[in-house]
């Protein structure tokens, strides 16, 4: 018996610096990856970067693209554009909760057109996986334009203004696929590059103030960066909405199933595509359903359903401060198109 405790000296010695290694190895929290992967088979990014301007290929198309984008009779009505939802003079959403169509008031809030090249999946539920495909959306959505291609293309044929304009970029040809390729043009032109935070970035310390800076920070230690990252800081993923009893006392409502209305997977309800922050400031009102009219109220719930915190009154000033460096200039294709 009294050999005992010696048996035991050097696996319990070896034990214990086993423990302390694996201490002292991983006892920092787990860090930010310094890159992140898009799918779309893009290279992997920055987890936030700037954006840049896109090149634009063809004017002609995207001048096009953008006579198809505000005009009216695109709709069974003739009372509803492109432009109705996603105010090109404006943030390109709208400023009322959800939009109304044709034939009555839509279900989720209109999100902004620009810098919509960026997502990698669109709508709400992320039911379209390309600019091409979205467009089918509301062409034929009864509470958008209620409208189909053949009605469509009628019209256009007819109107002469038209007629040289798809003769000039597409030898005449109108159809579904050249109308959704002129405003895919158009679209992919609606970047808003140089906010203050994207110079901020580039290595302007001055372009953003230390409130802005101090609640860059917190976005990140908060976590608020793992869903809202990439190009558009955000966009490019999905995100189950939050604790359903604090939706509940936030919303009053969690009807909306989100993704799960696509899918018909149980593990997709209130599942929603994360939305971009770029430009989020001059966005409101907010989420799904617009039911938030301001950024701090925004802010506030999604800390409380998304990351569990209660923040601090001072700490919703430094984030809201940060998400409006986000703000940009329009897209300067608009000052040549808008006249």
């Amino acid at each position: 018996m009294s050999l005992l405790p010696w048996r035991w000296i050097i696996p319990l010695f070896l034990i214990s610096l086993l423990s302390l290694y694996l201490y002292f190895t991983f006892r920092d929290p787990i860090q930010l990856p310094t890159h992140k992967a898009h799918n779309n088979n893009q290279l992997l990014s920055p987890v936030v970067n700037t954006i840049s301007e896109n090149s634009i290929a063809d004017i002609d198309k995207v001048r096009l693209g953008f006579n198809l984008f505000i005009d009216k009779d695109l709709s069974s009505n003739g009372k509803i554009s492109c432009d109705s939802c996603h105010q090109l003079l404006s943030n390109g959403a709208e400023s009322i909760p959800t939009s109304i169509g044709v034939n009555g008031k839509g279900i989720r809030n209109s999100p902004t057109i620009f810098n919509i090249d960026l997502n990698t999946r669109f709508f709400w539920d992320g039911r379209a996986a390309s600019l091409e495909e979205q467009i089918e959306g509301p062409v034929h959505n009864p509470l958008e334009m209620d409208n189909n291609w053949p009605s469509i293309i009628e019209y256009l044929d007819s109107n002469i203004k038209y007629q040289r304009l798809f003769e000039k970029t597409y030898e005449g040809t109108i159809s579904d696929r050249t109308i959704k390729d002129a405003l895919v043009h158009f679209m992919r032109a609606l970047r808003t590059p140089n906010a203050p935070f994207d110079l901020y970035l580039k290595g302007d310390n001055k372009a953003i103030s230390k409130v802005a800076i101090n609640g860059w920070n917190k976005f990140q230690s908060l976590g608020c960066v793992y869903c809202h990252q990439g190009q558009n800081i955000g966009g490019n993923l999905f995100q189950k909405l939050g604790n359903l009893t604090e939706l509940e006392n936030s919303f009053g409502d969690n009807s909306d199933l989100g993704r799960f209305n696509v899918t018909g997977d149980i593990n997709d309800r209130h599942v929603f595509r994360v939305p971009s922050l770029r430009n989020v400031a001059i966005t409101p009102p907010y989420f799904h359903h617009g039911k938030v009219q301001t950024l701090e109220e925004a802010i506030t719930i999604m800390a409380k359903v998304q990351l569990g915190q209660e923040l601090s009154p001072m700490t919703i000033v430094e984030i809201s401060a940060f998400l409006n460096t986000l703000t940009a200039p329009r897209a300067t294709i608009l000052e040549e198109l808008v006249q």
